[in-house]
């Protein structure tokens, strides 16, 4: 089949849409049960005095239609029930804050659906940081900056980037490499003209469901440090 300028345009444009997340919103006693998508994360930035807790459900998959959880189906974090939230970019979702200050352990999620199946996924929330830089550091060799967190597993990394550089640049520490050190090399810093630079660095956690529909589900924890000063000596 011969495709014009015009046709490519117009396929692109319906791939585009069709793949894009939905913000429609249902009801979940309409559908079949095993075929909710769980989706949960975590979200926190160092000196915020809450915690983000955040869940949505979709049907048939992590783009579906967006789902109101029908009586008696509920969700529940740490066995306070969430209630349902809407807008017109997100459709249906669940949230609360948390104060920062006893959030740390271990927490779960009870999704309950309309026969009364119970999916409890539990999750660590844990410190992260960087170790203390040095007063100065030298733009003639590399910079190694020290993580300080539990192990990196799976598809989990730390990305450290830059914040109002003349020259930016993005580190990124995934599991696989083993360490827990990141690297940023002697050439993104020579690159950078003025005196001190600052970093950004934030985990992400990517975690498997425990207890699953057949149509799956994910778990994320986004923890975002406070911008940090490089200072640059000779």
């Amino acid at each position: 089949m011969f495709f014009n300028k015009t046709n490519t345009a117009i396929l692109f444009l319906l791939i585009s849409i069709s793949a894009c997340t939905s913000s429609e919103i249902g009801q979940s006693k309409d559908v079949a049960q095993d075929k909710i998508y769980q989706e949960y994360s975590i979200k926190f930035t160092e000196g915020d005095p809450t915690v983000t807790v955040y869940a949505q459900f979709r049907f048939a998959g992590r783009n579906g239609t967006t789902l109101v959880l029908s009586n008696p189906s509920q969700l529940s974090f740490d066995n306070e029930a969430l209630k349902v939230d809407s807008g017109n970019v997100s459709g249906a979702f669940y949230q609360s804050g948390k104060p920062i200050g006893g959030f740390y352990g271990r927490h779960h999620f009870v999704f309950t659906d309309i026969n009364n199946k119970k999916f409890d996924n539990d999750f660590l929330f844990d410190t992260f940081r960087l170790k203390q830089l040095p007063g100065a550091v030298s733009k003639n060799k590399s910079l190694d900056i020290a993580i300080e967190s539990a192990p990196l597993k799976g598809d989990d990394y730390v990305e450290v980037s830059t914040s109002g550089s003349d020259s930016s640049f993005s580190i990124r520490l995934d599991a696989k490499d083993g360490n827990n050190t990141i690297t940023i090399p002697q050439k993104e810093l020579q690159r950078q003209k003025g005196k001190e630079l600052m970093l950004e660095a934030t985990l992400y956690r990517n975690l498997p469901l425990q207890q699953n529909t057949a149509e799956g589900g994910s778990l994320e924890i986004r923890y975002a440090l406070k911008p940090i000063r490089v200072l640059f000596g000779d």
